[in-house]
């Protein structure tokens, strides 16, 4: 029960937003009917229906005549008829039908009262038609109730509360609406902001990356990575991997991504800087030939496409120094794009940075649009998957793990890029498992 309550609490802090903007949707609408509609004022009569009682057989034939005639005479008031002649009395501008549609006549339960109630725009309108209305109500049911030849009708109406004035509008108080709209609109907010959560299918917390691919968590990088915030899980990451990885042997990391702007040549190039900063030797080759580049722009440094395009050595393309790390850049964009990774001249390019240093990272192209990364997993001790928060793809992010669980290196994990800052804490806090070998390997 405590684990479904954290969760929804969880969603409504991460969707606060669709609450807040859905709230004030409906408070808004709420202000707006108060704004446009119109002040209406009420005005209330009671009346007794008088029967003949001079004795007691009179007295309770004329009260039972009275109870069974109240039903007939409140439906009177709904005449065409009745509402035509208070018209002409006030001279009022309105038509039959909201004249009757403004008025009621409601029988008291266990009397012979009837509450007369008639609205209009104002105090002493609603008055006035009311007082209408009960002269032209008590005129029509003398008339029907009248004997030929009789000094007293069957029945008669007593009026026993005239007319009264109301300063205030009637219906529900301003405050009580919108404070209704507010709990409703909080309501509507949090339903749909738990509904978008269950239709979401990406990736937004260190447990989804976990479940979806079955293996333990490297680390975790904040939403704003710059080299200041991903410093601790840049260490973090580099810890997982030497604690996996035989300390007395040289190690080629593979790091890809499921799809693009994931952040992957990021994390690549603080994995790099920490592993820099423990006094390893490193060196960063980019094979992402698809997108973008690692390291300096300049087209004086010898790339990885001019090394595979035969036009320098491999010796060449690993001279070039970057705060302590060889880079080796992509480079130009290449016709070739697709077989540059199954080049001879990549493998001997990664096999020379392996003798020369003591980490070599790869980085390649997303894993879930092009076959790079898969074709590299071979030269590869260990391979780190890199997912975004809010972006990447629950199902994507399972298919790319599954690309490499057969064939893949034997060290694998994942590392969830954009991470809030309340993941962040639990991942800081030791609550989310980091393993060093995955699970069902």
């Amino acid at each position: 029960m405590n684990s479904t309550l954290t969760e929804y609490f969880r969603i409504l802090t991460e969707r606060w937003r669709w609450v807040a903007v859905v709230c004030l949707v409906v408070v808004g609408l709420a202000a707006t009917y108060l704004l446009l509609q119109p002040k209406s004022y009420q005005s209330q009569s009671t009346v007794f229906i008088s029967t003949p009682r001079d004795d007691s057989d009179t007295y309770y034939r004329g009260d039972l005549y009275a109870k069974e005639r109240l039903p007939s005479y409140a439906a009177l008031i709904q005449s065409q008829d009745l509402a035509k002649r208070v018209i002409a009395d006030l001279q009022l501008d309105s038509t039959p039908e909201a004249m009757i549609a403004s008025t009621t006549a409601t029988p008291i339960p266990g009397t012979v009262l009837i509450l007369l109630s008639t609205a209009a725009g104002s105090p002493s309108s609603a008055q006035a038609i009311n007082q209408a209305y009960l002269d032209e109500f008590m005129a029509e049911i003398a008339s029907l109730e009248a004997i030929p030849g009789a000094l007293t009708p069957r029945a008669e109406l007593l009026v026993v509360e005239p007319p009264t004035i109301s300063e205030l509008p009637g219906g529900f108080p301003p405050t009580l609406v919108l404070g209704a709209a507010t709990a409703a609109g909080l309501i509507a907010g949090a339903t749909l902001a738990v509904l978008l959560a269950l239709a979401d299918s990406r990736v937004r917390r260190p447990e989804d990356a976990i479940e979806a691919t079955g293996l333990p968590l490297f680390a975790a990088f904040p939403a704003q990575t710059s080299k200041t915030t991903g410093i601790e899980p840049g260490r973090q990451l580099r810890d997982a991997l030497q604690a996996a990885l035989p300390a007395d042997q040289k190690h080629i990391v593979l790091v890809t991504a499921p799809d693009v702007s994931t952040g992957s040549t990021s994390i690549a190039q603080q994995l790099a800087d920490s592993l820099r900063d423990s006094g390893e030797s490193v060196a960063l080759i980019d094979f992402d030939v698809r997108t973008k580049s690692t390291g300096t722009s300049d087209e004086s440094v010898v790339s990885v496409v001019d090394v595979v395009e035969d036009l320098v050595a491999p010796e060449d393309a690993l001279s070039n120094k970057v705060d302590g790390i060889t880079v080796v850049p992509q480079g130009h964009a290449s016709e070739n794009a697709a077989r540059v990774v199954d080049s001879p001249r990549a493998t001997l390019l990664i096999e020379r940075a392996a003798q020369l240093h003591g980490w070599v990272i790869l980085d390649s192209a997303p894993a879930s649009k092009f076959s790079d990364a898969q074709r590299l997993s071979h030269f590869a001790d260990a391979l780190v998957i890199v997912s975004r928060s809010g972006k990447t793809k629950f199902e994507t992010l399972r298919a790319t793990a599954q690309q490499f669980a057969l064939s893949g290196p034997t060290v694998a994990g994942v590392v969830l890029n954009g991470c809030s800052a309340a993941d962040m804490h639990s991942v800081g806090g030791s609550r989310i498992p980091v393993r060093s070998t995955p699970a069902g390997r």
